[in-house]
């Protein structure tokens, strides 16, 4: 039996360039001479100033951890996205690409950042072992993919865990002893339990070079003693970890889970690192791994673009970049990616026309770049205006790069503003969603589409396999659906399926308290329920008259009083009830004609909702219709119900309109921090609202304003 996971269970079970110049007063670039190579494998592509030796040995051995991951675990290892590693030859060189904390390069020998476009790893080939940093970094990819939800201290403990495995001939060790750590954790204070699992990436334990080793070692013995420790505290692990995936708080979790204080936890890991035997984890497997390697010297346009990619993506970005991009068009003018990157930077500071300009530039210079298309139909989409066109070059750059999921998403976003439920459009949304399983918002978009196509079964799928990062998106999704329902039922009932329209409703029953306003569901399935039942209730009126007029009263009577047991109040109700009157006083039914089924709104008050309509009042007009529903039966319900349906989604528009003004206009007084939180939350109420585009763009614009660095 394999001793990897092959779920999450499992695996817990299974672990048993020397100079620069100056640009401006602060941005240094590396000298045209400084030589880069560029480096791809089978997986990975590599931008080094370290030579080919040294890459090749990272290279070698990140695909060798590759595969063995790919033999002992089931984890998704193929990325939508491409993976860049950046080698440097010396911390020198590394230091101004290294990230910041408190505005210093922080004190690292390798990072791993994961962005919408590409995963990026940096690390400095001059450590002792550059392999293990790369081993620490690739580990954080796989867990950001397959274990997103993993709490700090586990994650890095995890990275550390993996960062000594080695391979000897078939046999391959993890978990081997990092001594570094022992040392460390025998010569200073042991981080507090309590403290280690509430620490997060802002905390200075996390980020101070004085204080990291210590945060580091800690962690990585934590997850040694409950991965290959103790049977027990394995199993409890799981169930700590799947409590934090629910959102669960992680004191309450690690109560829940371990039923221990923590100082207990705490003695049994020094018991754990103090032996009398180190546990690894010893297995075999075929390592068969293609280690010809293309490698390219990069031209100085291409290691500028590279270096300035590299500082973009860190978070937050870092100015300096647009002065790598800027270099490297003066060097190449039709350097297509650096000209793209320059189009983005524009859209993140406002400047449409120059973002536009920069955007037309790439695409004319790289025509056949996935890259710069995909920024250029991006860009086209959130202008709004222009879905035709965003259409055309975001197809032509999936046909170009079907691989890589940003695009596929962003065609799904731009389909939909369009409106279109094409096999185009599906093809699009389903493909996003098999690249990026677990982005929520390429899979509320799917399921809306698979709504608008009628497709329940579909759309329910995506829900349960998918959203489970946020209980509150999850509840809105169950409410998409739910609401969905009232409205495939109404138009079966509209269209003389009663029958069917029930069923649509039973089905919503079952799962009404799933939604995030299960209450206001709840009424919905109420409300329709009354409908098919006064539907009901007139059709069997109607064959009641029938059989009275072919004098069967008595079957008529049968049938009313059937009528009556569906529907007791209103005016179907009343009108069977006259019907069976008249059925008991033969003589009085002869002389006085039943009234009709249907009760409609009289002209005076069609008249006073309109002019509740003219002066605005809506609502007004919306008390005003609730009035007449109670009233009204037949097909003018339906008329009604549309009414309020249609007065609602106006209020809601009024209201998120008046917030996204008020967001412009903190935007016009320079108040970027307001305006974010007023367009916050009205993405936090009602993500897909009725402007949620706009929204989101001036928050885009907002943000980039608030980023930008304080001019003296």
């Amino acid at each position: 039996m394999r001793p990897f996971l092959r779920t999450l269970a499992a695996f817990l079970c299974a672990t048993t360039a020397s100079a620069a110049v100056a640009v401006g007063a602060e941005v240094e670039l590396p000298k045209p001479g400084q030589k880069w190579i560029d480096v791809r494998t089978a997986n990975f592509r590599f931008f080094s100033n370290a030579g080919r030796a040294a890459t090749r040995r990272v290279a070698v051995d990140l695909e060798e951890l590759r595969a063995v991951l790919g033999q002992l675990t089931d984890f998704k290892l193929q990325s939508p996205i491409p993976t860049y590693i950046y080698v440097f030859k010396t911390d020198r060189s590394f230091g101004p690409y290294k990230t910041l904390y408190q505005g210093e390069p922080a004190a690292v020998s390798g990072y791993f950042a994961s962005r919408e476009q590409a995963n990026y790893i940096a690390i400095n080939a001059e450590s002792r072992d550059a392999s293990n940093i790369v081993f620490h970094e690739y580990v954080h990819y796989v867990s950001d993919t397959n274990l997103w939800y993993l709490p700090v201290w586990f994650e890095e403990g995890l990275a550390e865990f993996y960062a000594t495995f080695e391979v000897v001939s078939d046999t391959v060790y993890v978990g081997l002893p990092d001594y570094r750590h022992l040392a460390t954790l025998r010569d200073s204070t042991v981080v507090p339990f309590e403290t280690l699992l509430a620490v997060d990436r802002s905390s200075p334990l996390y980020n101070e070079r004085d204080r990291k080793g210590d945060f580091y070692a800690q962690s990585w013995a934590l997850v040694h003693y409950m991965m290959l420790g103790d049977a027990d505290r394995r199993r409890q692990l799981e169930t700590y970890l799947a409590q934090i995936r629910d959102g669960t708080p992680a004191g309450e979790a690690f109560t829940d889970s371990f039923g221990t204080e923590y100082q207990t936890l705490e003695r049994e890991v020094r018991t754990h690192l103090r032996g009398p035997r180190f546990s690894v984890v010893q297995t075999t497997a075929e390592i068969n791994i293609d280690q010809s390697l293309e490698v390219k010297e990069m031209p100085y346009a291409e290691v500028l673009f590279r270096l300035g990619d590299l500082l973009t993506n860190q978070a937050p970005a870092r100015p300096e970049a647009i002065e790598y991009f800027e270099a490297a068009v003066r060097v190449d003018p039709k350097h297509g990616r650096a000209l793209s990157a320059l189009a983005v930077e524009a859209e993140n500071r406002a400047d449409w026309d120059v973002a536009r300009s920069n955007h037309q530039r790439a695409a004319n210079a790289d025509p056949e770049d996935a890259l710069v298309l995909y920024h250029w139909g991006e860009f086209l989409g959130r202008r709004g205006d222009q879905h035709r066109q965003a259409i055309q070059v975001l197809t032509r750059s999936a046909r170009l790069d079907p691989t890589f999921a940003p695009t596929w998403a962003v065609l799904t976003n731009v389909y939909a503003e369009a409106g279109e439920t094409s096999g185009d459009a599906l093809h699009a949304a389903e493909t996003a969603h098999t690249l990026l399983p677990a982005d929520d918002e390429i899979s509320v978009n799917l399921l809306r589409l698979y709504l608008r196509l009628d497709r329940r079964e579909a759309a329910v799928a995506v829900l349960e396999s998918s959203l489970h990062n946020s209980q509150r998106i999850r509840g809105q999704a169950w409410m998409l659906v739910l609401q969905n329902d009232f409205l495939r039922a109404r138009e079966l009932l509209r269209d003389g399926h009663p029958d069917q329209a029930l069923a649509r409703i039973e089905l919503a029953e079952l799962v009404a308290d799933r939604a995030s306003d299960s209450e206001f569901i709840r009424r919905g399935i109420e409300s329709t329920r009354l409908a098919i039942a006064e539907d009901e209730a007139a059709r069997s009126y109607d064959h009641a008259k029938e059989l009275l007029d072919a004098g069967d009263p008595e079957g008529a009577r049968a049938v009313l009083v059937e009528a009556l047991a569906v529907v007791e109040s209103g005016p179907v109700a009343a009108a069977c009830r006259q019907l069976l009157d008249h059925i008991d006083h033969p003589i009085e039914y002869e002389a006085t004609p039943p009234p009709a089924v249907s009760e409609s709104p009289t002209d005076e008050e069609i008249e006073e909702l309109n002019r509740l309509l003219a002066s605005q009042d809506l609502e007004g007009a919306l008390d005003h219709l609730h009035d007449l529903r109670d009233r009204t039966s037949g097909p003018q319900r339906f008329w009604v119900d549309n009414k309020i349906a249609e007065i609602e989604r106006n209020l809601l528009y009024n209201r998120y309109v008046d917030g996204y003004n008020h967001a412009v206009e903190l935007f016009n007084e320079e108040d970027y921090a307001g305006a974010i939180d007023v367009l916050e939350g009205l993405l936090a109420t009602l993500p897909e609202g009725p402007k949620a585009r706009s929204v989101r763009v001036l928050l885009d614009d907002a943000r980039a304003k608030l980023a930008e660095p304080k001019r003296r």
